[in-house]
């Protein structure tokens, strides 16, 4: 397992990958484009899926101490009525600053490299700096002007990859047909009430709703997703504060108080679009991880819980490879994950349609397993 490896980007993927690979005695060098590691974010759902994969990082615990269980999944429209109940075992809600800080606190700190923003491959056989997909890559080449040279070569650098687009130019990602509009509220009496329980409030008349969770005993991750079709003029018309209030403002008691107990001023948009599935995830002596591979729509809550089990899986699949990497073994990851991730998308773009249609009693709870 004498290869060198680099990182491209200081993600979740990327972390996770570095601390299984050190596990079995590999080592590592993550270059991170922001000058901090990556706890941008507010929080998410931790399934059991994502749980069981960080049992094999040996963390599972520090899951459990560092986040909040999360019971059941009630879907509710927005004069409170339950529609759907669902049990969640396995699940917790954390923030995203608590689950990066447990990774890196597995991660020697000289093998993280910041302020190194990724701009091309130069390859082997060839002087330019094109993309060449048919050899393999000689060196990275960062803005701050160093170069890094490895045997094998991990794009973990999020849904819009500057790596991908290096070895797959022509993938494209969907068109928005969703909005959340997420904010952080410490509110532990709101918790309490809360009863471990993700909630999602939804307008009967679709493409609007609104999420709760709790990632700690006094702190709720929420958001408002929102058809960009209906609701995309009125966000452009108004602050943060004034559209929550215009568009869910008179919905069940704990929103109308999480709407007065919010900081717009930290809030930020997110927009949920898909990665059109690539053939394969890698290339020649690079490979994709996490988003980079296969961006998935928020609605299965299979985003980091998947990043997670590719991670896993590539190290699992390199850990026997004596020289340099293989590109069997890389096959082999992106056959295992790109099956496995296709069904998520599947499921998220089928949830998405459902969300934006009006409800009907028969649709599905909005996770997959």
């Amino acid at each position: 397992m004498a290869q060198k490896i680099a990182i491209i980007g200081g993600g979740i993927a990327g972390l996770a990958f570095a601390v299984y690979y050190q596990s079995l005695g590999g080592e590592v060098d993550i270059y991170e484009r922001s000058s901090k590691s990556g706890r941008e974010g507010l929080g998410f759902i931790m399934l059991e899926n994502g749980l069981n994969a960080m049992q094999g990082l040996g963390l599972r615990n520090h899951v459990k101490h560092n986040g909040f269980p999360v019971e059941h999944c009630h879907i509710r429209d927005n004069f409170n009525n339950l529609l759907i109940n669902q049990s969640l075992p396995g699940s917790y809600g954390i923030t995203r600053k608590a689950f990066v800080d447990i990774l890196l606190e597995k991660l020697p700190q000289d093998r993280i490299h910041f302020d190194y923003e990724f701009s091309h491959f130069e390859w082997q056989g060839d002087n330019s700096n094109s993309t060449n997909q048919s050899s393999e890559a000689r060196c990275a080449v960062f803005t701050n002007g160093k170069k890094v040279s490895a045997d094998l070569f991990i794009g973990s650098d999020g849904a819009g990859s500057p790596v991908r687009k290096q070895i797959f130019p022509q993938a494209t990602r969907s068109s928005v047909k969703c909005k959340e509009l997420v904010s952080v509220v410490k509110a532990p009496d709101l918790v309490s009430q809360m009863n471990q329980t993700f909630t999602k409030y939804k307008s009967l008349d679709g493409g609007l709703a609104v999420g709760t969770v709790a990632t700690s005993e006094d702190t709720i991750v929420w958001f408002i997703q929102f058809s960009t079709e209906k609701y995309d003029e009125q966000l452009a018309q108004l602050d943060k504060q004034s559209f929550a209030e215009t568009l869910v403002g008179d919905w069940p008691p704990l929103i109308q108080s999480l709407i007065r107990q919010t900081d717009f001023n930290q809030s930020y948009l997110a927009l949920s679009a898909h990665l059109n599935p690539i053939e394969q995830f890698f290339a020649g002596n690079v490979v994709l991880m996490g988003d980079a591979a296969h961006a998935l729509l928020p609605f299965t809550s299979q985003g980091v819980n998947s990043a997670i089990e590719d991670a896993i899986e590539l190290a699992r699949t390199l850990q026997n490879t004596k020289a340099g990497y293989s590109a069997v073994a890389l096959a082999h990851y992106s056959s295992v994950r790109r099956n496995i991730v296709n069904q998520y998308l599947a499921q998220g773009i089928a949830l998405q349609e459902e969300f934006l249609a009006p409800h009907q009693a028969d649709q599905k709870i909005p996770f997959a397993f």
